[in-house]
This record gives structure tokens, sequence and C-alpha cells, in this order.
């Protein structure tokens, strides 16, 4: 069958991509392929193995990439080839999809493709529907793979010949009896094996290199990933197996973002495996992982599923908005946050490090008082349902959270008598003894004023996403405002045992306008639902906050605006890090953005566009959540976000609204929804 040669020119580089239409229909994605070091495209596309005619024969369209310095593209003049090709490879893969209409992409790579792949994947996942990355062999290490002399005996020559000694032979296939020698003929060696180039090498074993992959592409891979190296890899070909299962779970565990992760060491083969009589059990393992990725996102039928069910949480660059080429990407990035997940990482958001480290101190040194002076501020003391909550004191979707917290809000003095009784949400702070912790107060005005900041920008920042002025929602908010600030610490279930789960925080959707949640530290739990029903990690990525929709910015938007349902859920093997070392409580810190508590359905005017509309599917959502939006704002949102509180925190309504308490419980009792 022959291919469709489609050249690009980008970034420097000059080279080109294989494609073949599959014998499926539109709704597949798009299978990119990219080959490693020392290699052609004819890697996957020869007579021994061809990964193109056999994912073709699925009925996928294939893209196998010819990367540049091989098959007689130019070799890059760039010291830095492989970060120069991550851009341009994202270019053509977009080139390529759009003008063939693939609804999405996964990705597969060999040894340095892999990694690549990934580098793709990362970099790309904001651009493009990314829907899956399948890698083999790629293991990024800081130690040379001894392939270049030193110095270099032929500086003027841009490539490199691997010695085709036993050692190297067994570096790269493995044992001898694993290799399939009946179809390694001279031939096909020379088609698939080229000399490799130096620059590429060199990049690859670099430290800034290897520093991008493990802290900034691995961690933050929001997609399936599959990650496969072989029983003899060149990285420990010098080691016996547990060392190298040691070294692959090292890497595996650095996937911290990704929706899944499927991680396996294949049997009976070396590094370029698809040479060993194994072969067909790798292309069993892509074939599966892409199927399965495949059907997350259509019906049995072929026809799509729930466009809006998300599968990975988007990861935004703030400073991106700060700058004028890159602030309409910015802005598309957040639309698709906002209409279709609800949820998103924020990066560089100007919230300095060193007042992260002070409300963690703080907090530690508040949980860590006695119980008996963390009472003197008890919630049930205030009617404005501020101050501290025992563990399991609070209720979500009508079970005990196992939690304990303290509640603070931008401080306000409590409502006259004649005020509407909603309106005693807003009230004065319990603060603990300023002579107990006496930095305490300052540092968490400091950081919800701090937060207040960035709120308002981003809330500009959301308007200009749907297309409407930056400040369209304005008179939604009151002067001043207030924001709730809410510290969390999660204990160590007690007598739990792997796989229980132990409801942290209950499914629910918050009540404000925006949310902003700092993730003290790097334990698992956080789960958000999409919109087919299916849970999803929010992994801790350092020197990020996690910005989620609630209802109030919903029902102004109409539902354009999504406000999705999450929950805590708490394992004991989140409570450890890889090597089984306890990580102690997890801690996080949320503050959430409020609207004007008179605001009702009869003062939202908002004209948003009907392109923008149009962006909402008409689809179903299937969530757990504790109520529905019309039951939570019922009247106004200062009403349904007092039932809210009453209901959560049953012990203050007590002593302070028990009429309405009861009513409110009557009301789940007769709804069959806890509020």
């Amino acid at each position: 069958m022959t291919d469709e040669r489609i050249p690009f020119q980008g970034n420097g580089l000059d080279f080109y991509g294989l494609y073949r239409r599959g014998s499926g229909t539109d709704a597949l994605p798009l299978i990119v392929l990219l080959h490693g070091g020392g290699a052609t495209s004819a890697y996957f596309d020869n007579p021994v193995i061809s990964s193109v005619g056999a994912f073709a024969n699925l009925g996928y369209d294939v893209l196998n990439i010819s990367r540049p310095g091989y098959g007689n593209a130019p070799v890059p003049t760039t010291s830095t080839p492989l970060q120069h090709s991550i851009p341009a490879f994202v270019d053509l893969i977009d080139h390529v999809r759009t003008k063939k209409h693939s609804p999405g992409v996964i990705l597969v790579g060999h040894s340095l493709g892999g990694a690549l792949a990934l580098s793709v994947a990362y970099e790309a996942q904001r651009k493009m529907p990314i829907w899956g990355v399948s890698c083999m062999g790629s293991l990024p290490t800081q130690e040379p793979l001894g392939l270049l002399a030193e110095p270099d005996p032929e500086p003027e020559n841009p490539r490199y010949v691997v010695d085709e000694s036993a050692i190297n032979v067994e570096r790269f296939m493995g044992k001898l009896e694993w290799v399939n020698l009946d179809g390694l003929s001279g031939k096909v060696i020379e088609s698939v094996f080229e000399p490799g180039l130096k620059s590429e090498l060199r990049e690859y074993e670099s430290p800034a290199f290897y520093q991008y992959l493990t802290e900034t592409v691995i961690p933050g891979i929001g997609v399936p990933v599959q990650f496969l190296a072989a029983e003899n890899e060149v990285v420990w070909d010098e080691h016996n197996a547990s060392q190298g299962r040691t070294l692959f779970n090292d890497l595996v565990s650095l996937f911290q973002s990704s929706t899944e992760i499927e991680a396996e060491i294949l049997p009976r083969g070396g590094h370029n495996y698809e040479f060993s009589k194994n072969a067909r059990k790798l292309l069993d393992c892509r074939n599966h992982f892409i199927q399965k990725v495949s059907a997350k996102h259509h019906r049995n039928d072929g026809n799509e599923v729930n466009g809006n069910a998300f599968t990975r949480i988007p990861i935004l660059d703030y400073k991106q908005a700060t700058q004028p080429e890159s602030r309409s990407a910015f802005l598309e990035q957040l639309q698709n946050a906002v209409v279709n997940v609800g949820f998103f990482y924020l990066q560089n958001t100007g919230v300095p490090d060193e007042l992260y480290q002070q409300l963690f101190e703080q907090s530690s040194a508040l949980f860590n008082l006695p119980l008996e002076k963390k009472l003197e501020i008890e919630m049930v003391n205030s009617k404005h349902f501020l101050g501290y909550s025992r563990l399991g004191q609070e209720i979500t979707a009508l079970k005990n959270d196992y939690r304990e917290q303290f509640d603070f809000a931008t401080e306000f003095p409590a409502p006259l008598p004649e005020e509407p009784l909603y309106r005693n949400i807003r009230g004065p702070n319990q603060w603990p003894d300023a002579k107990v912790l006496p930095q305490f107060r300052s540092v968490v005005e400091t950081y919800i004023d701090t937060v207040d900041k960035l709120a308002s920008s981003l809330t500009s920042l959301v308007a200009e996403a749907l297309d409407l002025p930056p400040n369209a929602f304005d008179d939604f908010f009151d002067t001043p405002q207030q924001n709730k600030f809410k510290m969390i610490k999660y204990p160590e279930p007690a007598d739990s045992h792997p796989g229980q789960e132990t409801q942290g925080v209950g499914p629910h959707k918050d009540s404000c306008f925006l949310t902003f949640l700092l993730q003290g530290t790097p334990h698992t739990g956080l789960e958000v639902q999409n919109k087919a029903g299916t849970w999803l990690p929010v992994h801790p990525i350092p020197g990020t906050l996690v910005i989620n929709i609630g209802r109030a910015l919903e029902a102004i938007t109409g539902g354009v605006c999504t406000a999705t349902t999450h929950r805590v859920n708490l394992r004991p093997e989140s409570y450890v890090d890889k090597n089984g070392r306890s990580l102690g409580p997890r801690f996080s810190f949320a503050v959430f953005q409020g609207v004007s508590l008179d605001l009702g359905v009869e003062k939202i005017h908002l004209d948003i566009p009907h392109h923008i509309k149009e962006l909402v599917k008409d689809e179903k959502v299937r969530s757990d959540a504790e109520a529905t939006f019309n039951q939570m704002f019922n009247g106004n949102i200062g009403q349904g976000t007092l039932i809210a509180r009453i209901t959560s925190h049953q012990d203050v309504a007590e002593r302070w609204y028990p009429d309405l308490l009861k009513q409110a419980l009557k009301a789940q009792e007769k709804d069959g929804v806890a509020r």
C-alpha cells in the first residue's frame, strides 16, 4: 500500500510523515508513530512486523513520522534537535488531524521516540484532543549510554554508529535465543536502522532534558499512558532483574497526573522488542491499550459518546494571560476548562511560595494544639458557621466526612437584627489565641487577600473567555465581597486496610463562584466526576492551584459554565510514598469566592453570545452530587447557601437555627437527596 507523504518545514527543521488511511470510520483517532534514535520510520513498517499495517487493519488512520535527520531528511543544525522537534511535531500532527478530520490522537513511540511522544502529549494536551500515549523502552537516564566515544574522533561527522559487538547486540536486542534471527535479513536491517545523530543523543543524555522529562513532562501528562519496557533494557543492562524493576517503578511513580497508567515489563525481549520472537506480545499490548482508550470515547457502534465526558484535568499557565502574544491561547484554554470540564490546574499564579510555606506552618501549628484550645473557637459557638469542626463533624451526601477543619472568612461585622437571616453567613471570625499563635491571623488574612486579587483577575478572564466584556460579572459581587477559607486535615483512617475507601468529603458541588484549592501535601484523594459518571483523580502538582467552577457561576451563566461533582476518597495506600514511608496527614486549603448573597434569578441579566451557548452539548449529566442546582438556589443564593450550611453543620444549626434545620431535614427526606 502506498502511503501519502506529508512534508513539513518548521522551527528550523525539515522532515515528513507517512500517512495511511485506515479501514474504519471517521470516529476513530489518529495513531501517530515516533521512531527512536538510530532507526527510521521503517522501524514501525517492515516485513518482520508492521505496526502501521496492524493499526490500519483495525480501522485507524496512521501517521508514521520520519524524524529530522532520518530517512533522507536533512540533519538538524541545532544542538537541541529534540526540543526543537517537539513543537514541530505538534504542528504537523495538528495539521494532519484537522485535515483528515480525526476526533483525537493516540501517540506511540519507541525508545527516544517514546520520550518525544510523551513530550508531545504533554505539550499538545491543551491544544488538541490527545487521547493517550504508549511508549516502549523510553527510560530517561542521567547515566551516559556509552554510545559516543569521548573525545569524539570525528567531530565533523554528525552521526554515530553503534559497534556491532556481541555486548551491544545483547544490549539492544536481548539474549540471542530471544531474537527473531529468521526475520532479520540484511535488507531489513538496512531499511530499519541507520547511524544515529550525535546531537540528539547528547541532548537526551543531558541533565536539562532529563529534568524536563522527569519533572515537567511525566508528572504533567493528564491522559492515559501505557509505559512499557523490555526484560533486557539498555539502561539497566548491567543490573539484575530486581534492580531493573526498581528503576522502572520509580519512573512509573512519576506519572502523577495521568488519568490511567498501564505499566508492564515485557518478558524475553530486548530494547528493540519488535525484533524478538515475542514481538506479538508488544503488538497485542498496544492494540489492547489503543482500543481501550478509543472505547472510552465511543459507543460500541462507533458513534461518539458524550463529547463532554472529559478524561483529564487541563493545566493552564496564568502567566500566559499576562502576555499579549499568549493571551488569546490562554483564553481559548480557559473557555474549554470552564465550559467542558469545570476543573483546571493553574500554574504561575503569582502567589509567593513563602506565603504557601507560612500557611502550612501556621495551619500545622493550629491543628497540633490541644483539643481544649481548638474547642475555644468551635464552630458551634458561631452563628456564622466559622471556627473549628471536630473530626467527622461535617456531613456531606448524608454521611460524616473524615476530616478535621477550621473555617475562616473575610472579616465582617455581624449583620443587624433587621437584615435577612441568610446574611448571618457573614460575620466575625473566631481566631485562635494570639498569645499562642501570634502570626496566625496575619498569615491567613494575607493569604485570603492574595487569592482574592487572583480571583478578581480570573473572574474577568472567565468573562473574556465567554466573549463577554471583562466587567460582565461585576454586578454579581458585593463591595467588599466575603470569601470563605477552609483549612482541612485528613488523618489516615484508623483500622483501614489496602483497597478500603473512606469518605474524606462526599460527592458535592461547591456553591460559590470559583474555588481556589491548594493541595498542601502529596497525597492523592481528590477526584472529579466527568459527565459519563467516571471518577478521575486530581493529583497534586507542585506550584499549582486547582480551580473549580461553583454553582453560583453555573447559575449566572445559565449552565454554560459547568460545576463539576467532586469528592475526597481516602485510601491507606495514599498515605505512604513510593518507598513505603508514611506521608502523615493530608492537608488542603480552599478559598471559596463568594458572590452577593442577595443575588436571585431575577437579577441575572447576562447576554451570553449564541456561539458560546452552542458549545454546551445537550446531554444528561449523571452525577452523585448532593442536590440539583435548582434545589441549591431556591429563592436566592444567600438562602440556598444558608440551607446548605445548616444541613452540613447540624450541630451549629441545632443551636442557632433549629426550626430551619427541621424543615431542611424534612425536605431531604422527601426529596431523597442530601443538600
